[in-house]
């Protein structure tokens, strides 16, 4: 049996249990966030959207506001996005990691 190998992030996540909604082109489902970090979240969709690798997303939640990204993977239920590079989704980051976390 082979060992699987860590894999090194460039980015360190945040574990996190909150609430959010994703809509993108095939649809929109309710979520929770399951991790966050300054460039993607890990969200847990409650209903199938049918998001595709590369395909634009939305993402709404209490905690940050509305943030835009594409689908960098999914798996299941669980899609990651990688959010778009901005200065105000930066400020809307930091701000839940200042007030939330």
């Amino acid at each position: 049996m082979r060992h699987q190998q860590a894999i090194q992030r460039k980015v360190e996540r945040t574990t996190t249990k909150f609430t959010g909604t994703v809509t993108c082109k095939g649809g929109s489902s309710r979520g929770i966030v399951k991790d966050l970090s300054e460039v993607g979240i890990c969200f847990q969709l409650y209903f199938d959207i049918n998001a595709r690798i590369g395909q634009d997303v939305s993402i709404e939640s209490n905690e940050f506001g509305h943030l835009t990204g594409a689908v960098q993977w999914y798996r299941g239920d669980r899609i990651g996005i990688r959010l778009d590079p901005s200065s105000n989704t930066s400020a809307q980051i930091s701000s839940y990691f200042k007030y939330f976390r």
